[in-house]
């Protein structure tokens, strides 16, 4: 009997959950720091991601998505995409809307790219991944964009996928590296059309390396042929001469000149060579299988090499979406096609001419048959399917999932046609040299260690490093030339740099040959950094002067002096690596300190160049007000809002009320909707140009159901002094226009910056920006206090008179007419913000009369109102023709009371001048008529009327501001002379506006351009004048008034730095008005009380206040 062994029973199959579960990662101290680096970047991105209000563009982005959606997005060229829409629609599918959730795929997007390096590991080197890594995750363009919902981040991240791809199959080939990098192209420019410019940066890179490959074989092959060739002639020479022993004519050959030391390929020769085969390097990769014999003269390797493959794939799926490229540069410069014919944004939305399909498919089959010609030859089967995965990829994201058939023409053609177009426009208007002023600005770092190292990295790097040089100045030049420069773009700047620099601090390290352990130089690399750290906070944080100066440069001595002593052990080849270290040590607090203050601290208040033009951060607080309105009447989203889509105000609105379903987006500019007279909105958001228009509304009806609006800044940016700081003294700003300053290509430019450098102080200017990132601090100018420096265009929220926005609650209270109180430090003022009696939205001149009445225009509401000595309301007049009209043209800005009482009113945009009595009625005396530039000014061609002044005899001077002059006319508006050209001696003006007459009769005149108060006798006669340090702004709303005081020092108003400084008549500053508890908004119109103190219309506060004379 035998016995049978069981068989053993077949281990169960793992579930694919199961398997993953079972994984175990060896934990090392390199994979603990990258997942640390990953974290911190995670944090940096994701936290508090919807404090910030969404930027105009964000909204529009967010709206898309959110439309997307609903089944309401088509494509369109102008606002990139649609690869980011569908996948911020997918996060909205899964996380609702919110701020926070709108920018929440950017921040994926932008963490993920911080990973990416580890790709590159082979590359970079342990040390080099990290620092990849790290920079990478604190830059902060790339972190403060990675948290901004736009196109440029997911760009980013596909680019940095294609140069993985590139590299990875340089380094081991694999068809998955290909397919990676038709993927990440196709996405690439499904994000933004910015990425032909990137496209066609890494094109010229693989053409020039496959050129230095080829010259390379050439010459490397043609170097062993010569020597061959010489060897045999040489031994043939020597068996002639006798020498037969072997190991004797061995020794005799290579002894020989010019055999074994005969080098053909050589750096030079490989360089001349390499720069002849350029530019036909693209055309012998693509013909390659049919250039067997060239190939074989040329001494070419049998297969393409990998830089020609790549060259091929990026370069057929380039050529049909270059499509468009043609019309511009060829077809319509040859007169081949009507001008616009197939113009996008013309002709090719919505219906399309037959004709011009016809075109279009004529025109993507050459390109496409072209590309499929090199791209079947190469590898027929690869290179077909990737083309037709990615084409099906590209076209069902176009058409929403081919639900929009005109994504079949936006996407393909209409994509770059648009964007060529673009370029006669310059979005942005920023100068040639905006990104060497921004990437320095918030790159230093990485900046510093590419200058230092990119020697190194050029000259005696390898292709990588060589390529990422490549990349970053072939990308930086190429944004510096495009007419559209905009902050966002610097993530396209800084992402090679980060690389670059990273690949230095790798390489920095691997010249120190013979490094001790690291636990024999920790110390001394920390106590190196430490140094470093130490002095550059003292050099940054001490005060200015020329002795602070030498002790700046005594700090970075002894600095040196310590590292070079500590660092003296190692030697030479430690230098990089220490020089590495300080640097990054010295500058790693300010970018980080950088990239918080600009993320975090400021993201929606414009101190940062970085931030551009913003949404202020009164947006999301008014539509939190909103809600609660909506709450408080029981309405929730049926509240009827109205909101001003003039100059497009309606963004970020429609994104704030997306879910409200009454409301109305009018331009007011138009016409102002028969609603606001109705009492039909609730709410109303009405762009500052047309508050005017709605004041006059409701000012008709007479009873308001608003309260006092509030006034907020609905967009804002960066102070762009610097557009005019290149100017070669002709006030012209720097632009992008080719006949303006600023180009970089331009020797002007270069003699400014150097003038600027060495006699304006720019550096001290520079090196205070740097350091903290804010311009308030350097230009010393007041406004709105999160932001001084801003400029804006403002908007006015109108809300309910019984609604009261601190509580969220509905009350019954009654309106009120404004009466007179005090400011937060006990001062009388009066008026509030509001179109009825009592109220202003821009006060601007005041006047008082013997019993002490004031007088106040209202440039805004083109109101004139009259109050008593204490503020208290008296009466009102509409200084226009026909009062109420909301067609005539008119903004007042100048008073003056006459002797006999009557009131003289300089309608400034009015072009004219009227006078009221005392009681505010019209009277029969109104002159002025429009300007006509064409030919000279007549006596009463009134350009700008800004101010004018009554004489004892009861004549009228007008500051004709426009035609720098001051005109004079009897009490009935007849013409008696003028006084004044345009310039800048005596007697001569550039922008006369106040002007005031002191009791002696002497008369002031605010000579605004010429930066000067200027006196006259009461002949008009020029005296004398001096300076005002403050002056000379061209804003229009930068116009100051003077008011002759009884001690005989004169007042004038600052609008622009919001304060009254007091000068006596030779000019001497004796004393200023500018509180700091409660400060002035806008100074304009002074009036001095018979007890000596002086009243201020602040037109930015629409009030008055009493402030004592110092």
């Amino acid at each position: 009997m035998t016995s049978r062994t069981a068989a053993a029973p077949l281990p169960a199959r793992q579930s694919p959950l199961d398997r993953a579960l079972s994984l175990r990662i060896a934990v090392n101290w390199e994979l603990a720091l990258y997942i640390a680096i990953f974290g911190v970047a995670f944090a940096l991105r994701f936290w508090d991601l919807g404090s910030r209000a969404l930027h105009h563009d964000e909204s529009i982005h967010a709206q898309w998505s959110w439309d997307l959606l609903r089944g309401h997005y088509r494509h369109s060229p102008v606002f990139h995409g649609p690869l980011y829409y569908h996948v911020q629609a997918l996060v909205f599918l899964i996380a609702g809307a919110s701020d926070y959730t709108a920018r929440v795929s950017a921040a994926i997007f932008g963490t993920a790219l911080v990973a990416l390096p580890l790709l590159l590991r082979r590359r970079f080197g342990t040390l080099g991944t990290m620092a990849a890594m790290s920079f990478i995750a604190l830059s902060p363009t790339l972190v403060y964009f990675s948290r901004f919902f736009r196109e440029d981040i997911y760009m980013a991240l596909f680019t940095m996928l294609m140069v993985c791809a590139m590299w990875r199959y340089f380094d081991e080939g694999g068809t998955k590296w290909l397919v990676l990098l038709a993927v990440s192209f196709t996405c690439s420019v499904l994000v933004k059309e910015g990425a032909f410019i990137s496209g066609a940066v890494f094109l010229v890179w693989l053409d020039i390396h496959l050129a230095s490959e080829l010259a390379r074989s050439t010459l490397s092959r043609r170097e062993e042929q010569v020597r061959a060739t010489r060897l045999a002639r040489q031994r043939e020479l020597l068996l002639k001469a006798g020498v037969s022993d072997e190991s004797e004519l061995a020794k005799q050959l290579a002894a020989q000149p010019g055999i074994a030391d005969f080098r053909m390929n050589t750096p030079g020769g490989r360089f001349v060579l390499t720069m002849a085969y350029a530019p036909f390097a693209w055309i012998v990769a693509a013909l390659w299988p049919f250039l067997t014999t060239i190939r074989r003269n040329m001494d070419w390797p049998e297969k393409l090499p990998r830089s020609g493959d790549l060259l091929i794939l990026l370069g057929t799926f380039t050529l049909p979406l270059l499509t468009p490229v043609s019309r511009h540069y060829l077809l319509e410069p040859l007169g081949l096609i009507e001008t616009d014919r197939l113009s996008w944004e013309l002709k090719l939305q919505g219906h399309i001419a037959t004709r011009n399909l016809f075109a279009l498919l004529g025109l993507f089959s050459v390109t496409t048959s072209i590309a499929a010609f090199a791209g079947l030859q190469w590898r027929p089967r690869l290179w077909g399917t990737l083309f037709l995965v990615c084409g099906a990829l590209y076209l069902t994201l176009m058409t929403s999932f081919w639900t929009n058939s005109n994504g079949l023409v936006s996407g393909p053609w209409g994509s770059l046609d648009y964007w060529i177009t673009q370029q006669d426009i310059g979005r942005g208007d920023q100068p040639g040299f905006y990104y060497f002023m921004l990437m320095p600005a918030y790159e230093f770092l990485t900046v510093a260690l590419v200058i230092g190292g990119f020697w190194w990295a050029t000259v005696k790097g390898d292709a990588f490093s060589r390529f990422l040089a490549f990349w970053l100045v072939g990308i930086w030049m190429a944004l510096s030339i495009a007419a559209e420069r905009m902050p966002w773009n610097n993530v396209h700047i800084a992402l090679p740099a980060a690389l670059l620099a990273a690949w230095i601090v790798a390489r920095a390290f691997r010249a120190w040959t013979a490094r001790p352990a690291f636990s024999q130089t920790r110390y001394a690399l920390l106590s190196v950094a430490a140094t470093a750290a130490g002095a550059m906070a003292i050099i940054a944080f001490l005060p200015g002067g020329a002795a602070m100066g030498a002790v700046r440069v005594l700090v970075a001595a002894v600095a040196v002096a310590l590292i070079a002593y500590t660092a003296r052990p190692w030697g030479r080849t430690a230098i990089p690596a220490i020089v590495v270290a300080a640097a990054i040590a010295a500058m790693a607090f300010f970018s980080v300190r950088t990239m918080i203050s600009v993320t975090y601290q400021r993201g929606d208040v414009p101190k940062d160049m970085l931030v551009y033009t913003q949404s202020s951060p009164d947006i999301p607080k008014i539509a939190q007000d909103i809600d609660k309105l909506a709450a408080a009447t029981g309405m929730g989203y049926e509240l009827p809002i109205a909101v001003d889509s003039s100059d497009a105000y309606s963004m970020p609105w429609f994104w704030y009320l997306r879910d409200y379903k009454h409301v109305a987006y009018y331009d007011f500019g138009t016409s102002v909707p028969d609603g606001v007279k109705t009492g039909q909105f609730a709410v109303m958001l009405v762009n500052a140009s047309n508050a005017s228009k709605v004041n006059d509304v409701l000012a008709s009806v007479g009873e308001s159901k608003f309260g006092s609006p509030q006034k907020y800044p609905h967009r804002w940016w960066f102070d762009e002094g610097y557009g005019n700081a290149m100017s070669p003294g002709n006030n012209v700003a720097c632009r992008y226009k080719p006949d303006h300053c600023g180009d970089v290509w331009d020797i002007q430019t270069w003699k400014s910056l150097a003038d600027g450098i060495v006699h304006k102080g720019w550096l001290s200017t520079w090196a205070l920006f740097l350091r903290d990132h804010d311009p308030d601090e350097i230009l010393g100018v007041t406004g709105d206090e999160r932001c001084n420096s801003c400029g804006s265009v403002d908007a006015w929220a109108y809300f309910p008179a019984n609604f009261d926005r601190a509580t969220g609650k509905i009350s019954a209270r009654p309106f009120e007419a404004a009466r007179p109180t005090v400011d937060s430090a006990g001062r009388p003022m009066f008026g509030t913000v509001g179109p009825l009696a009592g109220q202003f939205f821009a006060p601007v001149d005041v006047e008082t009369d013997p019993e002490g009445n004031l007088y106040v225009i209202d440039s805004s509401t083109k109101r004139l109102q009259k109050f008593d000595k204490d503020g208290n309301f008296l009466a009102s007049a509409d200084v226009r023709v026909v009062a109420g009209d909301l067609n005539e043209q008119s903004q007042p800005w100048g008073l003056a009371i006459a002797p006999n009482g009557n009131v003289v009113v300089a309608d400034t945009f009015g072009w004219r001048v009227r006078v009221f009595d005392k009681d505010l009625k019209p009277t029969n005396v109104t002159f002025g008529t429009p300007p006509d530039t064409s030919k000279a000014p007549g006596p009463y061609d009134l350009f700008g009327p800004r101010d004018a002044i009554v004489d004892a005899t009861g004549n009228i001077w007008v500051t004709d501001t426009g035609n720098s002059r001051i005109v004079i006319y009897t009490a009935a508006g007849e013409y008696v002379r003028e006084i004044g050209t345009k310039g800048t001696g005596a007697g001569e003006f550039q922008e006369p506006v106040g002007l005031s007459q002191a009791k002696d009769g002497t008369i002031f005149v605010a000579d605004m351009y010429n930066k000067r108060v200027v006196l006259l006798n009461a002949n008009g006669e020029y005296q004398s004048s001096f300076e005002v340090e403050g002056w000379g702004g061209q804003e229009v709303i930068d116009k100051p008034y003077l008011e002759p005081l009884d001690d005989g020092r004169i007042a004038v108003s600052l609008p622009s730095v919001n304060q009254v400084k007091i000068f006596d008549r030779s000019g001497k500053l004796t004393g200023t008005i500018a509180p700091q508890n409660d400060p002035l908004s806008n100074p304009y119109g002074l009036a001095e009380t018979t007890d000596g103190k002086l009243w201020v219309s602040e037109g930015g506060s629409s009030r008055l206040r009493l402030f004592d004379i110092p």
